[in-house]
């Protein structure tokens, strides 16, 4: 009898020993294939356009990409992958912007790690799943009660530099690696600090922090 083929699985967050006891769980529960594990979001990108994976479980919080924006860039390439979001935030707006980016699964890193059984099972079956520790997040977006926080219009280029400065990376790294001109660059980090009323790079830190693009 033919053995049904194993879901395929890109693994992504900045803890070494985060991912390694994700891949012990799996492993546990065989049926899953790891082809590739990840400390950053960039390099996540790159296995996830390589190997085309079923799942991909990624902290929220990933450094040069976030999952957000992972996910985002993912839906826009047309990459048929579905996401599970790993996070130590539970709140409304964390949630919303999850499900925004096209989450499928969304499981706080500090819930029983049955409960990302859980949420891998019900996305590999086609369904959504969250950690019952946020379902009432979901029950107020249900119902319009949004987050209080004002958006503040970043695009999603602007947000990438926002969050790779805040790294530490100069103008010439961040074109580099985006493979734009420093000029490029320049504008877009003029332009965010602009939106944002923010002037120091110091301020852009405790911002990306504050917003869940980087890890403090």
């Amino acid at each position: 009898m033919k053995q049904p083929m194993a879901t395929q699985v890109v693994l992504a967050d900045h803890l070494v020993m985060f991912r390694e006891a994700v891949h012990a769980l799996l492993d546990r529960c065989g049926g899953y294939e790891i082809v590739a594990s990840t400390e950053n979001g960039r390099d996540a990108l790159d296995a996830i356009r390589k190997h085309k994976p079923d799942l991909a479980i990624a902290e929220t919080m990933l450094p040069g990409l976030s999952g957000f924006d992972l996910a985002q860039r993912v839906r826009q390439e047309k990459i048929d992958t579905r996401f599970i979001f790993l996070t130590q935030k539970d709140c409304a707006k964390s949630v919303e912007e999850a499900f925004e980016a096209g989450a499928s699964g969304y499981v706080c890193k500090s819930d029983p790690s049955e409960e990302l059984v859980n949420a891998i099972e019900a996305v590999r079956a086609g369904r959504t799943h969250v950690s019952p520790s946020v379902t009432g997040h979901l029950v107020k977006l249900a119902v319009g009660q949004r987050s209080s926080t004002d958006s503040t219009g970043l695009t999603a280029r602007e947000r990438e530099i926002l969050q790779l400065v805040a790294e530490g990376m100069s103008s010439k790294e961040i074109a580099e690696v985006l493979h734009v001109s420093v000029r490029t660059v320049d504008t877009h980090r003029s332009n965010l600090m602009e939106k944002l009323g923010i002037h120091k790079v110091s301020g852009l830190v405790r911002y990306a922090i504050r917003e869940g693009l980087m890890v403090p």
